[in-house]
């Protein structure tokens, strides 16, 4: 088992790539707490973690809730004598126009998708700083690395991550803190249904997203392998999801003709 005894704090748990991170996690031998808001989705998950030995713990919270949060990493640290990952998965996404987008939407994508995951690690860096040791690991996505069209303020975030957690690996490297950021795209999941469009209303189900794509526990198991390695960084995903990351680089004016004709198929579908 490769994460035997190992206490690892899942945020994003109730489904997608969460999911698929808690039973492989399990799986291989780790000790789980399952956040997110929905303590039933929870209670699902937790009931398919049955291929290991650990234990599982469910610990329903709101991220962008500082109290909830808060209280959620007393529990977590005083429950357990130490904690050995984080993984930062709680997220939301965007489906709408920069142009058409309004601020406080935007506000919202950064306040989920930035300042909660940055809080949370805050909350629990002292405890790995004390055992000297402990890994932080953090959900992005290929829209952490280049620009994706009907995705301004999830850009910003994912990119806003990448610049803080980089920093926080350097700044805690003689403490034995591990940080790995994980670059995915086209893993197969929920989250367009409640990605927010431009008024801040839910996108809804998109079956060609849930449909398609790499599954949540292929995802997972490349996590496992990345974090044994120490990985800083892992890109995961389907090939024709990771082609326009190899195209920024060698050749950004076909990069972004590439992706203004994703821009076309957005405002169709």
């Amino acid at each position: 088992m490769k994460l035997k005894d190992k206490t690892i704090w899942l945020t994003g748990a109730s489904s997608g790539v969460g999911e698929g991170m808690a039973t492989v996690f399990h799986r291989e031998g780790a000790h789980l707490i399952l956040s997110a808001r929905r303590q039933t989705e929870l209670e699902r998950v937790k009931a398919l973690c049955t291929a290991g030995p650990g234990l599982v713990q469910v610990l329903p919270f709101d991220m962008v809730n500082a109290v909830q949060r808060e209280a959620a990493a007393k529990t977590v640290l005083a429950g357990f004598g130490r904690l050995d990952i984080l993984v930062n998965n709680a997220g939301i996404g965007q489906r709408s126009a920069a142009k058409d987008t309004l601020p406080e939407v935007e506000r919202r994508i950064m306040e989920v998708d930035f300042f909660a995951p940055v809080a949370l690690a805050k909350l629990v860096l002292p405890r790995m700083i004390e055992q000297k040791s402990g890994h932080l690991v953090v959900t992005s996505s290929v829209a952490g690395k280049h620009a994706v069209p009907h995705h301004s303020a999830y850009c910003a975030a994912k990119h806003a991550l990448h610049g803080y957690f980089d920093t926080l690996r350097v700044e805690h490297l003689a403490d034995n803190i591990d940080v790995t950021l994980l670059v995915i795209a086209g893993i197969r999941s929920n989250v367009y249904e409640h990605a927010l469009k431009a008024d801040g209303s839910e996108y809804g189900p998109s079956l060609d997203r849930v449909m398609t794509g790499m599954s949540a526990e292929d995802c997972a198991e490349q996590v496992v392998d990345g974090l044994l390695r120490r990985d800083y960084e892992m890109v995961i995903g389907i090939e024709t999801a990771l082609q326009a990351l190899q195209i920024k680089d060698s050749d950004p004016k076909a990069f972004v003709k590439r992706m203004a004709g994703m821009l076309k198929w957005l405002e169709q579908s």
